[in-house]
């Protein structure tokens, strides 16, 4: 590729998510893989993908999901 010619392909994902996150990671890798594999250089993943969209009720189950930044497990996930 000469220097100042650069193709962007971008990916966006959806998916219905469960209520599993290891089943929601699983998707979410797979997904992201294909589309690598389809040349997607930047891959866009929808908010809140280890389970349900739950921001439309403030229940305190849907609380205990939340987790902070640091030694967060799916960002600290390394599977390449």
């Amino acid at each position: 590729m000469e220097k100042g010619n650069r193709q962007v392909v971008v990916s966006a994902l959806q998916f219905a998510c469960t209520n599993d996150v290891p089943t929601n990671l699983a998707t979410v890798e797979r997904l992201v893989r294909a589309a690598h594999a389809k040349g997607a250089n930047i891959i866009l993943i929808q908010e809140l993908f280890e389970g349900y969209y739950f921001c439309q009720a403030q229940r305190e189950d849907f609380f205990r999901r939340a987790k902070p930044y640091n030694d967060h497990p799916t960002i600290k996930r390394n599977t390449c």
